[in-house]
Order: structure tokens, then C-alpha cells, then sequence
């Protein structure tokens, strides 16, 4: 299977857990730091691709969309993806037109991003008035 997989017949789970989809993404402020984490140095660290170790956002572009920062799902062939959301990740490259089809953010389009660099699959530009990405947890440190 290609390491690239675009979001298809959207399903989905709580991290860990399953769950019901919300009817309507809202993209909101950041996520709150975990207690004894509010320093401007953590908030500032960047946030890299796995494989190569190009810097791909920063934690202080961390945002909430339908309230949570952290979101599961499945695609239509039963891969899960876990995925993290930012406001910006000027370290991706866009990879597809955008689509509604399959949309995991009702009312959102969506894009595949690569890595700038090396050209992983790091995720989902999803774009409406506004935008996010949505970027698989495990393809970042």
C-alpha cells in the first residue's frame, strides 16, 4: 500500500476509543498547556518530521477544531490516523487538488501534505473560510 492515503468514507474514533462525528468542524483557540508546561520555551519548540528531522510547525501553532486538538480515524480501508491540529505547517508541500470527497470536517476540503524535504505523507490540509492541518501524530517528533 502507498504511504499516501487520502482521508476516504470518514469514520471517526476517539483516540483510543470509539465515538460519534460531529456535524461541523469549528477550528478554535489553542489547545491549554498540560500544568507545569506553560513556559514560552516548550510553546516555541518545533515540531518535526519523523523520518528526516526538518522542522514542520511549532507547538504555538497548535490549534482546537471541534474542540479537541488530538483526533482518530479510519479510512475506508481500515487505517486508523491519528492526528494532530495546527493553524500552519510551512515545513509540508501540498500533494493533491483539494476534495470534498470523503472529508473527515464537514464542510472542509482537503489536501494531502507531504514533507518538504524528504516527501513523507505527513497529513491533511483541510480548507474552508479557514484552514488547519490535520497531521498524523506518529509522522512527527
Amino acid at each position: 500500500m502507498s504511504p499516501i492515503t487520502a482521508p476516504q468514507h470518514a469514520k471517526p474514533v476517539e483516540p483510543h476509543a470509539c465515538r460519534s462525528r460531529r456535524p461541523a468542524a469549528t477550528v478554535g483557540r489553542p489547545p491549554t498547556a498540560h500544568p507545569g508546561d506553560s513556559s514560552k520555551k516548550r510553546e516555541n519548540e518545533a515540531i518535526l518530521c519523523a523520518v528526516c528531522g526538518t522542522e514542520i510547525t511549532r507547538r504555538q501553532q497548535a490549534t482546537t477544531v471541534n474542540g479537541r486538538h488530538e483526533h482518530a480515524f479510519f479510512n475506508p480501508a481500515g487505517i486508523a490516523f491519528e492526528i494532530r491540529c495546527f493553524r500552519a505547517a510551512p515545513g509540508t508541500t501540498p500533494r493533491s487538488a483539494p476534495s470534498a470527497e470523503f472529508t473527515w470536517f464537514p464542510g472542509y476540503r482537503w489536501q494531502i501534505v507531504l514533507c518538504a524535504v524528504c516527501h513523507t505523507h505527513l497529513g491533511w490540509l483541510f480548507s474552508n473560510d479557514d484552514s488547519f492541518y490535520g497531521l498524523i501524530a506518529t509522522r512527527l517528533t
